[in-house]
Parts: structure tokens; sequence; C-alpha cells
């Protein structure tokens, strides 16, 4: 894929998940997530897009550590955390769907090094 289709591909699918961080609605989020997933696999299994879904799971990760620490001072503050803790879920819901997609790549490459060895 060239250069061009790989930036809008890049910019869909931030806009999928920032969309995806705060929708609340259970159907628009399953549409959104299968968009996400198929703007993904455009893409297919290789080592630069393994590096790219690495660095949304860092990312992830760091989301989900500030979004917990800001439940837990909601949480002490005796404040309403209904809405942090939706934000933490979502949060943590997507986090599953990079950790799922990061091991279909790892597979791919595996299978694809394997083909090679054998051929």
């Amino acid at each position: 894929m060239n250069e061009t289709a790989q930036f809008v591909s890049d910019l869909n699918i931030a806009r999928f998940l920032d969309k995806l961080r705060l929708e609340h609605d259970p159907a628009m989020r399953t549409v959104l997530q299968r968009l996400l997933i198929e703007e993904e696999d455009k893409f297919g299994g290789n080592v630069e897009r393994l590096s790219t879904v690495q660095r949304h799971i860092a990312e992830g990760n760091r989301r989900i550590s500030l979004q917990k620490a800001l439940v837990a001072k909601l949480a002490t503050n005796g404040e309403d955390i209904r809405s942090a803790e939706k934000a933490l879920s979502n949060l943590v819901e997507i986090q599953r769907i990079f950790e799922q997609y990061r091991q279909v790549i790892l597979d791919t490459i595996d299978r694809n090094e394997r083909y090679l060895s054998v051929s």
C-alpha cells in the first residue's frame, strides 16, 4: 500500500479510536469496532503493522493508567464515578481489540516465516 493510503488509513484508525473512547451506545460501538478492525486488516500481518499496533497498545496502557487514577481520585473525593468508569471500560475494550489483533499479526508473521523456511 502506498504512503498516501497508509496516511489516510492511519487517520481513519485514529478517528475510529477517538469515537470508540467516547461512545456508549452498544450498537454504535459494534459498528465502530468493525470499522476499526477492517481498517487494520487492510495492511495484513507484517512487522510494520505490528509496530503500529504495539504503539496503540502502549498508548492504550498509558490512557488506562491515567483513567484508573482518575476513577480512584474521584472515588476518594466521594464524587460520582459512573462516567469515568464507563470511559475506563471503553479504554479496556479498545485495548483488548488491539491485543487480539497483535496476536493475529504475530500468528501471521509466524506462519509466513515457517512457510518461507520450508520453501
